[in-house]
C-alpha cells in the first residue's frame, strides 16, 4: 500500500521545511544542545531538552489519513485528550508552528497563519520504556503486575461501546484491511501465508461467534488504548502508558481482550512469553476479563499481522528515502511467523493424531507441525522404548513388537495425550495407528479421547515408503520399521471416525505445503 506522501506538492514542501526547522536546537527557546529525532511510518518526534514535540506526517494509508491541516490538528487535540486518559502529567498540549520573518517558530494552538501542529509532551527517558527494560532484563513479575493492574482499571472506567454492535463487524473490516494492505506488501512467496490468515481468521469468527457477542452485551467493548506495545509502556517515578489510537476510534473501541492482546503479543515478540502469561494472570487476578486463552492468542495474532503491515509500509517509506529498509522486512516477516503461532494457540486444547505406515513421512509431518506451532509431539517410537526401559535410538528387541506390548504402548499414548487435554493445552501424536485394536487402546476402553481426536492419515506411494526406510536403517533413528517391515504392513480403515475428523493427506510432497493443508483442514467448518 502506498502512501500518498505528496497530497499537494505546497503542503509536501512546507511540510519539509518545517521538518528542517525543527531539527536545528535553535528553532526552541531556551536551545537545546541538541536535537533528537525519532520517525515513524506517520509522524516525526523531536527531542529538543526537556520537552517532546510530535508531528504528523501529511500522509493517507488505507487505515490512516493525516492529508491535510485541519485534520492533523484536530487529531492533535485528541491525542492529547485521549492520552491523558493513562499519561496524565506527560501530554502538555498541542502547539502551532507558524511562519516567521527569519522561518518558523512555536505558537499557541489558535494562532493565525499557522502551517503546522505539534503535540508538546514532556520527555521521558527511553531506557525506562518495558522494551527497553525488556532488552536489558530489568523487568520483573511484579512490575507486570502493575501494569497488569493499571490495565485493569483503565478499562473498568473505560466508555463502553454499544453493547448491541456486533464486534464481528468492525473485526471483519479492520482484518480484511490489514490482509488486503498485507497481501500487496509481501513478497510473493509470501503471499499464501497471508491467505491463510485471512481464512483462519474468518474461520474464527465464524467458530465463536456467540462468545464474541456475549462479550459484547456483557461491555466489555470499550474505549480503550488500541496500541499497547511495550515502547509505549514507561516505567519511571510512575507507570504511565502513552500513544493511543487517535485516527480511528473504531481501532480503539475493542474488546479489552484485544487491547491487553497487543501487549502479550510484544512480549512474546521480544522474548519474553512466561511475562506475557503472567500479565494474563494478573490482570484476570485485578479483576479483567480477557476471555479464554484461546481468545487471547486469536486477539494476538491480529496484533502480529498488524504489526507486520506497519513494518512493511515503513520499510517502503525507506526505501523511497534511500535508506536501508532490510531490518524492517525482517520484522515484518518475523511478526508474520509469529501470528501464525498465535493462531495455533488459539486452536486449543486440541488432539492431532498423525497416523500412516512406516516410512509415510509421519514423524516428518509431526517435526514440522511442532516447529511451526509449539505443541509438543508424543512418539509412540519413543514411548515404547521408554516403557522397554532402552535408549530412544537403541533397537527394540521383537518382544516390544508383539500385540500385548503394542497394547500397552498405545494405552501410554492415551494416556499422555488426556493428561495434556485435561491442562487445557494441545498434543500431536506420532504413530502408526494402523489398527483398530490401537485406536481401542489409545481410547482406554471409552470414546471421549478419539471424538477430541483430530486424525490425520499421511499416504505416500509404496515405493517412496520403501526408500525412506532403506535410508533411516543405515544410521541411529527412533523407529525400527526396516523396509520389509514396511513392505508387509498394511492399514485398517479409520472406519470408526466420522469424515470431518480424518484428514487423508498426500505426503509425498513440500513440508510446508502439508503443514498448510492441516492448518486448511482445522479452519474448515467440519475441521
Amino acid at each position: 500500500m502506498t502512501p500518498v506522501v505528496n497530497i499537494l506538492e505546497r503542503n509536501a514542501t512546507i511540510h519539509q521545511e518545517v521538518v528542517a526547522a525543527m531539527r536545528d536546537p535553535a528553532f526552541y527557546s531556551p536551545a537545546p544542545p541538541s536535537v533528537e529525532v525519532r520517525e515513524t511510518h506517520a509522524s516525526i518526534v523531536f527531542l529538543a531538552g526537556d520537552r517532546a514535540y510530535k508531528v504528523k506526517k501529511p500522509v493517507r494509508f488505507e487505515f490512516l489519513d493525516y492529508s491535510i491541516l485541519p485534520r492533523r490538528r484536530k487529531l492533535c487535540t485528541e491525542e492529547v485528550r485521549l492520552n491523558r486518559r493513562l499519561a496524565p502529567g506527560l501530554y502538555r498540549g498541542v502547539r502551532s508552528i507558524v511562519r516567521t520573518a527569519d522561518g518558523f517558530a512555536l505558537g499557541p494552538e489558535d494562532a493565525s497563519g499557522a502551517v503546522e501542529y505539534a503535540v508538546e509532551m514532556r520527555r521521558f527517558d527511553e531506557r525506562r520504556t518495558l522494551a527497553s527494560r525488556l532488552a536489558r532484563h530489568h523487568v520483573d513479575r511484579e512490575q507486570i503486575g502493575q501494569i497488569a493492574a493499571r490495565l485493569a482499571a483503565f478499562h473498568a472506567e473505560a466508555e463502553v461501546v454499544d453493547p448491541a454492535a456486533d464486534p464481528r463487524r468492525q473485526l471483519k473490516r479492520t482484518s480484511g484491511e490489514t490482509f488486503t494492505s498485507l497481501f500487496e506488501l509481501v513478497p510473493a512467496d509470501l503471499q499464501a501465508a497471508v491467505i491463510a490468515a485471512e481464512r483462519y481468521t474468518g474461520a474464527y469468527l465464524i467458530r465463536r461467534a456467540g462468545d464474541f457477542l456475549e462479550r459484547a452485551l456483557s461491555g466489555l467493548v470499550r474505549d480503550g488504548h488500541g496500541d499497547l506495545r511495550a515502547e509505549h509502556v514507561l516505567l519511571e517515578h510512575e507507570l504511565e502508558i502513552v500513544d493511543c489510537v487517535e485516527f480511528d476510534p473504531g481501532l480503539r473501541r475493542i474488546d479489552v481482550a484485544s487491547d491487553l492482546a497487543f501487549l502479550v503479543m510484544d512480549l512474546h515478540r521480544l522474548g519474553a512469553p512466561d511475562l506475557a502469561a503472567e500479565l494474563v494472570a494478573a490482570y484476570r487476578a485485578s479483576g479483567g476479563d480477557p476471555g479464554d486463552d484461546g481468545l487471547v492468542a486469536f486477539y494476538a495474532a491480529q496484533r502480529a499481522w498488524v504489526r507486520a503491515k506497519v513494518e512493511l509500509l515503513r520499510a517502503n517509506q525507506l526505501e523511497l528515502l534511500g535508506e536501508p529498509a532490510g531490518p524492517a522486512r525482517e520484522a515484518a516477516h518475523a511478526l508474520l511467523s509469529l501470528g501464525r503461532r498465535f493462531a495455533w494457540a488459539s486452536r486449543q486444547p486440541l488432539l492431532i493424531v498423525i497416523c500412516g505406515l512406516s516410512g509415510s513421512g509421519k514423524s516428518h509431518l509431526a517435526g514440522a507441525l511442532s516447529a511451526q506451532s509449539g505443541f509438543p509431539v508424543i512418539s509412540s517410537d519413543v514411548v515404547r522404548k521408554r516403557l522397554a526401559g532402552i535408549n530412544p535410538l537403541q533397537r527394540a528387541e521383537p518382544e516390544q513388537y508383539t500385540s500385548e506390548f503394542s497394547e500397552k504402548t498405545y494405552a501410554e499414548l492415551g494416556r499422555l495425550a488426556r493428561a495434556e487435554l485435561e491442562r487445557g493445552g494441545t498434543v500431536i501424536v506420532d504413530a502408526t495407528f494402523r489398527g483398530a485394536a490401537d485406536r481401542r487402546a489409545f481410547a482406554g476402553g471409552g470414546t471421549d479421547l478419539l471424538e477430541h481426536a483430530r486424525f490425520v492419515e499421511c499416504l505416500t506411494p509404496r515405493e517412496l515408503r520403501l526408500r525412506r526406510t532403506q535410508r533411516r536403517a543405515k544410521g541411529p533413528a527412533t523407529s525400527d520399521a526396516t523396509p520389509g517391515v514396511a513392505a508387509a504392513q498394511t492399514f485398517e480403515a479409520l472406519t470408526e471416525l466420522p469424515a470431518s475428523r480424518h484428514l487423508p493427506l498426500r505426503t509425498d510432497r513440500a513440508i510446508e505445503s502439508c503443514v498448510a493443508a492441516v492448518e486448511s483442514w482445522l479452519d474448515s467448518p467440519g475441521g
